[in-house]
């Protein structure tokens, strides 16, 4: 009735495992040939400060002073300066505009009307003298920085106007 020495296996399963390992090992190396590329690049790490300047009374001024950290390249650093409340409306560094530590920006000027505005590793203003963005005493500022190659934020705060 039984036979001796049958087999209990069938060949079919044992191709589907040998498949199923060749498979397994196959991701696996793939895994680590793509998974070995270049690491993210990281952005600049910035200490940036924002104040307003309290020697110059009665007008409506800001300082942005790099204090330390890493180069910011030029056309790479965005800047916007808003009334809170309002979107960023960041405008790009100029040609020529490296930012680094011990550099300052005064501004008595928003970014709000982009079309007009220039930014310098020194100063931002209108093209058009009286467009209507100066800053106002007593206001406060959505003041924010970015590196956009790597989409780094290096400055967001909020500052008041004094």
């Amino acid at each position: 009735m039984f036979k001796k020495n049958e087999e209990a296996v069938s060949p079919i399963i044992g191709v589907l495992l040998m498949v199923a390992i060749a498979v397994i090992l196959a991701s696996m190396v793939l895994m680590l040939v793509f998974g070995m590329g270049k690491p993210d690049q990281k952005g600049p790490t910035s200490a940036i400060k924002v104040a307003s300047i309290p020697e110059t009374i009665g007008i409506a001024d800001l300082k942005i002073t790099h204090s330390g950290g890493d180069r910011l390249v030029a056309t790479d650093w965005q800047l916007s300066i808003v009334p809170v409340g309002q979107p960023p409306a960041y405008i790009a560094s100029g040609p020529g505009s490296d930012f680094v530590v011990g550099d300052q920006i005064i501004t008595r000027n928003t970014t709000t009307n982009i079309n007009d505005v220039v930014v310098t590793n020194s100063s931002v203003y209108h093209t058009t003298p009286g467009s209507g963005n100066d800053l106002v005493i007593g206001q406060k500022y959505d003041v924010k920085m970015i590196v956009y190659p790597f989409k780094t934020m290096v400055l967001d705060t909020v500052v008041e106007v004094r």
